[in-house]
């Protein structure tokens, strides 16, 4: 799956849409969705930069670890 600049607008737009109308249907790489949870989208906003900016920066995904308990 191929993501490009103008998904990552979409989305950017649809963030702010949410606010107002509650959900919100966009379209991404050619498909339909439905948001209602604007984390969830900023969330996807985050792997869709990436993978744009990867091609041209070499980016990637941020890792996350829990903690160590003992």
């Amino acid at each position: 799956m191929a993501f490009t600049a103008s998904d990552i607008t979409a989305i950017e737009t649809a963030i702010v849409d949410i606010t107002t109308r509650g959900t919100v249907e966009i379209e991404i790489n050619g498909r339909r969705v439905r948001y209602s949870d604007p984390l969830k989208l900023y969330q996807l906003l985050q792997i869709v930069k990436a993978e744009v900016n990867s091609e041209t920066y070499g980016g990637c995904l941020p890792v996350k670890f829990k903690e160590v308990t003992d």
